[in-house]
C-alpha cells in the first residue's frame, strides 16, 4: 500500500461505549462499501501524526450512526486516541463506474481549460447540491464555480490530467 494512490473515504467522530469502538463519518454516498473493508488492512491519519496501518475487524449501523471496531482498539481511551483520524483505501478499492461517471477523487486536481483554451485553475473542491455537482477551480487568490453539467463540461481528460469546458457566452 506504501505507493498506491490513497483516498479518505471518511474519519472517525468519536468513542463509542467502552469496548473501542468509534463512531464514522464517511465521506462516501454508498455506505454498501464499508463492510467489504472488514478484515482489510487500512491506513489512517492524523493532521498531527504520520500515517498508521490498522485492521478493521467489523462495521455496523446502529441508530443510524456507522460505526467501527478496528484491531487495536479495544478500549475508550485507545479510541479517544483516533478521534478524527481519517481511513485511508486505495483508490483501486472502488469498482469501475460506466462510461462518463466519475469519483470526487478522479475530478479534484484536474485542470480546468475554457472553451478557449485558457487554463482556469484547479479543481479543489467539489460541492454537492441537490440537483447537480459544482467544481470549486482555484487559481491564485480566485474560485470559479462550474456545474457538473453536460452543457458546461464538454471533456474529461483523466490521463491528461484536464477537464475542457464548451465555449460558453460571458
Amino acid at each position: 500500500m506504501e505507493h498506491e494512490k490513497l483516498v479518505a473515504i471518511g474519519r472517525f467522530t468519536k468513542p463509542h461505549g467502552v469496548r473501542g469502538e468509534l463512531v464514522f463519518l464517511p465521506y462516501v454516498s454508498d455506505v454498501a462499501l464499508l463492510p467489504e473493508l472488514s478484515e482489510r488492512q487500512v491506513r489512517i491519519r492524523h493532521k498531527t501524526a504520520p500515517v498508521q496501518t490498522c485492521t478493521i475487524l467489523a462495521w455496523r449501523i446502529a441508530h443510524s450512526r456507522v460505526l467501527v471496531q478496528i484491531e487495536s482498539c479495544r478500549d475508550l481511551s485507545e479510541a479517544e486516541h483516533l478521534r478524527d483520524y481519517e481511513v485511508l483505501v486505495p483508490c483501486q478499492w472502488f469498482s469501475s463506474l460506466p462510461v462518463g461517471e466519475y469519483y470526487w477523487f478522479e475530478i479534484e486536481g484536474l485542470t480546468v481549460y475554457a472553451g478557449d483554451g485558457q487554463a482556469l485553475g484547479i479543481v479543489t473542491d467539489i460541492i454537492h447540491t441537490g440537483s447537480n455537482d459544482v467544481y470549486v477551480v482555484s487559481h491564485d487568490d480566485r474560485e470559479t464555480l462550474v456545474p457538473a453539467l453536460k452543457d458546461i463540461v464538454r471533456t474529461i481528460d483523466l490521463e491528461g490530467g484536464a477537464m475542457y469546458l464548451h465555449n460558453l457566452p460571458g
